[in-house]
């Protein structure tokens, strides 16, 4: 049974990154669309639009008629939305069931173990607008270890919450004065936020 959930879960990850690279493939495509035909490309725009919106709408009424048989009980649900492809299409259309909050907070949750080796503290603010405000306080050692460990805070946290808008501010516990996390991360490469 361990075996069947680990090829299930290896599978529904390499199908969340092969979803990953058709969607920078379709940009890609859509960008590189022929200059002098801009039409073809706002077309093109529309078209890809469509068809989103078309799956959406199907994954959807999905739900709908899972939840209408009785079938969507909250394990099934959290299930679904704890898959990373298929978590990752709930949030593309707006049907994922837990909020940025909630999926802020497990993500620090699983660090939990790292952030108290190091003994840092990590405190996640969400506005209306969909901003994560991490503050992250005690990261001290040596600064590229502190900057990594800052680097993983963020990653854990915008793979969690693809659809929010991160930003980091670090201090040492003793100084206790927040710099900006742009200062620290000069040149590292910051994934996209995914719609």
């Amino acid at each position: 049974m361990e075996n069947a959930t680990a090829t299930a879960t290896a599978t529904a990850e390499t199908d969340a990154d092969r979803l990953v690279e058709v969607g920078e493939r379709i940009e890609r495509v859509l960008e590189q669309g022929d200059p002098a035909r801009p039409v073809a490309r706002d077309e093109a725009r529309d078209l890809l639009r469509l068809v989103t919106d078309l799956y959406g709408a199907g994954l959807e009424r999905l739900l709908a008629i899972a939840d209408e048989a009785g079938a969507l009980d909250d394990a099934l649900l959290s299930r679904l939305a704890a898959d990373s492809l298929v978590g990752s299409l709930l949030l593309v259309h707006g049907l994922h069931p837990d909020s940025v909050e909630q999926r802020v907070a497990r993500a620090l949750d699983e660090l939990r173990p790292q952030l108290e080796r190091h003994e840092v503290e990590v405190d996640a603010d969400t506005t209306e607008e969909g901003t994560v405000l991490l503050r992250v306080t005690g990261a001290g050692g040596c600064a590229s270890t502190s900057e990594a460990l800052v680097g993983s805070i963020r990653a854990a946290v915008e793979d969690a919450a693809p659809d929010a808008v991160v930003k980091v501010e670090t201090a040492r516990a003793a100084a206790g004065t927040f710099i900006s996390l742009d200062s620290l991360m000069t040149g590292l490469h910051v994934n996209p936020v995914r719609a």
